[in-house]
């Protein structure tokens, strides 16, 4: 039981540190990101707070579309290395962090345009892209 006590602070210390550590998004075994959030959010001043900050990584563009599918019409095409900023959506007093899904279960980002009308959507797969760390 001594043992116990004289370990607790350093337990203790682990649930301070573990949140912190959990902010940077990590890929799936396939490379495909189910939430958006990145430790840098944007710091353009929006009426829905500020968005993840995401990289484009993929050589020759990037397809953003008007809803999550691949058979959705493209609004617009991201050059490699353009910053994304996603839409962080609000649900009740949590933000919503999940990435909408086409109908074979692969994740879509919601990337912000000039006004919520013009939000299109990107494939949330580490080949396209990366999350802004620092």
């Amino acid at each position: 039981m001594n043992t116990f006590f004289r370990a607790l602070p350093y337990s203790m210390l682990l649930l301070a540190v573990l949140p912190v550590a959990l902010q940077a998004q990590t890929a799936d075994e396939l490379g495909n990101y189910y939430k958006n959030e990145t430790p840098v959010q944007s710091t353009r001043n929006s009426q829905n707070g500020s968005g993840s900050l995401w990289r484009v990584v993929v050589a020759d563009g990037l397809n953003c579309r008007r809803a999550a599918s691949l058979q959705s019409p493209v609004l617009r095409t991201y050059l490699r290395d353009a910053l994304l900023e996603v839409e962080v959506y609000r649900g009740g007093s949590d933000e919503v962090l999940f990435n909408a899904v086409d109908e074979n279960g692969k994740p879509w980002m919601p990337v912000r345009g000039k006004d919520f009308s013009d939000v299109c959507y990107v494939r949330a797969n580490s080949r396209y892209i990366q999350p802004v760390l620092r």
